[in-house]
């Protein structure tokens, strides 16, 4: 078969992960689809990957995704005559401490919200349902029945084939050399002298992904890490099952272990804490199928801990120990999108050892996102716009890969951060928070200080009572009482100018844009189906320049979308967030505070207004708003001045607040925020902000806001038990069923409970409070009341 000179949709990579997103775009009917694989179908990790499937995950999401890829793994077969290997075995997770019990019963309770079924065991039914284990210091387990397994080559086989049954051109040993780009957009892919033109080009090649995305000058920030197992050879116990019987997949994440039978033997794998990163060029290149060198060394502590769990391993012949490549990113989140750099250019990778269980589901979401021009369903933590091209810096992954690989078991406790490269991204008052004693979490880059006690009121991390309940409770009341400042300069600082800048931003942003000079608007950006894209306050500086204020994961897709809704706007923006620093001044003493900085007299400023100030020997603006609902401003000042700025402010009485005292107050004011309550999938008119929107100017998202009815609404809610402690995407429950999930949550100190703002599917039709709602945490559940309004207001 000879290449072609021209595609609709160009394909680079035939693992599991290419040939799923072939086929749904086939199967969506795009037409003109090539596939390109620089060695053969499955090649690379595909075909030595372990192949479990397990329903239950710590988000909607990632739950949503793997329950399509089991339908449509058992579905495949009957379609294409290709089997998948599909069995379902079901898994059995073990926990040995209370923390770990905790963390798998609140993703029983989040899989209850999706209908799946799952079971709390005591180690007695543990060992039933895995006889081979010891379970003395097992404290309890979960059996999930409708979990199982596949066969990962036939997997991909079996999309390959159902792909090339609806046209797809499938190329094998073709290797891809470069990728060619016509005014900034992707145009074609070159094989050699041979170029193929394509409208879109699609990069799903694993290990190779960021190497092919640098082709193009598109950051696809990924690494690769050695990933061990071992395979037994046939063992008694094993052969007694009889034959087609199978042992459900074993999870034992605090030894970190996974185990299931292999062809009457066992598998037994790890993510061991202290993880081998694997640097691309040390793998030949003909790299196929191919494994890496076996270290025992480095395995041993994890055979020691497989020894313990199943003592039958004693007597087992090992097979192989078993070394392949396996690529991660930087938050253990895979990634897919279109490449924010390179218009055309979609990118999938960094699966973190779940791209058997996620390919169907997310394969399948790539396709529509590549038909609809933007996603179709709620990706947004596998959206690849939340890595800004610093991230993609090669010492950095190096550092953290290893990393997130040793960590992939950790319990997601409150407060836990990632601890190698650090200090990527310091606030311009880092020094001072630092002196200050602030206790600093790593998020998108950026070091935010999260609370000012320091290790001492951080550890130990649990579910229950945080070990920083008290200081937080501090540096609230500072933010109410007295004045506090919280850093905000990893914010996102796009800077808008040009004789149409007002109409841009209008046709931009949902609100009302022609506002006076030192005004502030606040307003959402949407997507063409109302849906909510980011959240924004916009500054006007004059008749044709503004500045835009996203949060601090925002900026790569707010100037993605500004550069897909310019058209024929004569206007430029530019970001400039590390130019200025942000810092929230809150309190009711914030202007008293403010004042004794400066021989110059502060202005009176009504809400969202801003004027020119001066703090001690630094000069900037002051905005009237705070993200807290609290009193005082927000101080934007260049970040050469920004310490000096901090230095008068401590000298004249300011203390330090860190975010987990601003998401408190946050809650109770019952602001929504990004990510949270704020995704592409909630609209305004749901989210309770449609006295925001500017109807009849002609914002992106008007015509749908118009014809829709609200579906979902936002509610503050109040627990009634001091002991309920939620997190974020608990169930909530009406009436016994299911009508939505927390999206934030926090410890109130004014009302000395649990609140939190949830997102709910029957509308309350009141305004005052109702009972009767209640939340399930970790399988227990808590009785909550629900209001429209803030808490502080609706329960104060």
């Amino acid at each position: 078969m000879k290449l072609p000179n021209q595609a609709r949709t160009v394909v680079i990579g035939g693992g599991v992960i290419g040939c799923s997103i072939a086929y749904h775009l086939a199967r969506e009917g795009r037409k003109d689809i090539v596939v390109l694989e620089r060695s053969k179908l499955t090649s690379g990790t595909t075909w030595h990957a372990a192949g479990l499937v397990r329903r239950l995950r710590p988000s909607a999401t990632l739950t949503k995704l793997i329950n399509y890829s089991i339908d449509l793994y058992g579905e495949l077969e009957l379609e294409t005559g290709q089997a998948t290997g599909w069995t379902q075995t079901g898994s059995l997770t073990l926990a040995t401490n209370e923390d770990r019990l905790t963390n798998i019963k609140r993703q029983v309770s989040l899989g209850r919200a999706f209908g799946l079924e799952a079971e709390v065991v005591d180690p007695r039914r543990a060992k039933e349902l895995w006889p081979l284990i010891e379970v003395d210091d097992v404290i309890g387990a979960v059996w999930s029945p409708a979990d199982g397994r596949v066969n990962p080559s036939d997997v991909a086989l079996a999309l390959s084939k159902g792909a090339r049954a609806r046209g797809v051109q499938i190329f094998e040993d073709t290797r891809v050399t470069g990728l060619q780009k016509n005014n900034g957009r992707i145009s074609g892919v070159k094989i050699g002298d041979h170029v193929i033109e394509a409208d879109e080009v699609v990069i799903a090649c694993g290990l190779w992904s960021r190497e092919v995305a640098a082709m193009a000058g598109a950051h696809m920030p990924l690494y690769a890490c050695e990933h061990f197992y071992i395979l037994t050879k046939p063992l008694p116990e094993i052969q007694a099952l009889g034959k087609g019987a199978h042992l459900p997949t074993l999870n034992d994440q605090d030894a970190f272990l996974y185990a299931r039978d292999d062809v009457e033997g066992l598998l037994v794998g790890s993510f061991e804490p202290h993880a081998k990163g694997l640097p691309l060029d040390r793998l030949p290149a003909d790299f196929s199928f191919d494994l890496l060198d076996e270290d025992w060394d480095h395995f041993m502590p994890m055979m020691e801990n497989a020894l313990r769990r199943i003592p039958a391993l004693e007597k087992a012949e090992v097979r192989m120990l078993l070394n392949g490549p396996e690529s991660f990113t930087l938050d253990s989140q895979f990634m897919l999108g279109e490449s924010p750099e390179v218009p055309g250019l979609f990118l999938m990778g960094g699966m973190n050892s779940t791209g058997i269980a996620l390919a169907g589901g997310a394969g399948k979401a790539m396709a529509e996102w590549i038909i609809a021009g933007e996603p179709t369903m709620e990706l947004n933590e596998a959206d690849i716009r939340r890595f800004s091209p610093e991230m993609n810096v090669l010492g950095a992954l190096e550092a953290r890969i290893p990393e997130v690989l040793g960590r992939h078991y950790d319990n997601p406790h409150p407060g836990r951060s990632m601890e190698t490269a650090r200090g990527q991204r310091r606030s311009p008052i880092h020094a001072g928070l630092q002196a200050a004693g602030a206790r600093f979490e790593a998020r998108g880059g950026w070091e935010r200080a999260v609370h000012f006690g320091g290790e001492a009121a951080h550890l130990p991390l649990t579910f229950g009572i945080p070990a920083w309940r008290d200081q937080v409770g501090q540096e609230v009341q500072a933010c109410r009482t007295g004045a506090a400042i919280l850093d905000q300069s990893a914010f996102g600082k796009i800077l808008v100018q040009g004789p149409d800048a007002c109409a841009f931003l209008n046709h931009l942003c949902a609100a009302q844009m022609d506002i006076p000079s030192g005004r502030i608007a606040y307003s959402q950006i949407l997507n063409a189906r109302g849906g909510v894209e980011s959240d924004v306050t916009v500054q006007r500086h004059g008749s044709d320049e503004y500045l835009l204020i996203c949060g601090a994961g925002e900026v790569v897709r707010d100037l993605k979308r500004m550069r897909e809704t310019r058209g024929r706007f004569q206007v430029e923006f530019t970001d400039v967030t590390s130019g200025y620093a942000i810092l929230g001044l809150a309190g009711s003493k914030a202007r008293e505070i403010l004042q004794a900085t400066t021989s110059m007299q502060v202005p009176e400023l009504e809400r969202f207004q801003f004027a020119p100030v001066e703090i001690g020997l630094a000069s900037g603006w002051a905005g009237r708003l705070s993200f807290t609902g609290e009193e005082g401003y927000e101080l934007y000042i260049p970040s050469d001045m920004a310490m000096a700025a901090h230095d008068a402010l401590t000298e004249a009485g300011a203390e330090h607040a860190g975010l987990y005292a601003s998401g408190s107050l946050r809650i109770e004011s019952g602001f929504r925020a990004f990510g949270h309550e704020l995704s592409p999938g909630i609209t305004p008119l749901e989210a309770g902000l449609a006295k925001f929107c500017a109807f009849g100017t002609g914002f992106v998202g008007e015509n749908a806001l118009q014809d829709q009815a609200a579906k979902q609404q936002v509610v503050s809610l109040l627990f009634d038990d001091p002991n309920a402690i939620p997190i974020h995407d608990e169930p909530v429950y009406f009436d016994n069923k299911v009508v939505g999930q927390v999206t934030s949550s926090a410890w109130s100190y004014r009302l000395e409970r649990s609140i939190a703002l949830a997102l709910i599917n029957e509308p309350l039709g009141t305004t005052g409070v109702v009972n009767g709602f209640e939340v399930e945490i970790a399988c227990t559940g808590f009785s909550a009341k629900a209001s429209t309004k803030p808490a502080k207001e609706a329960f104060a």
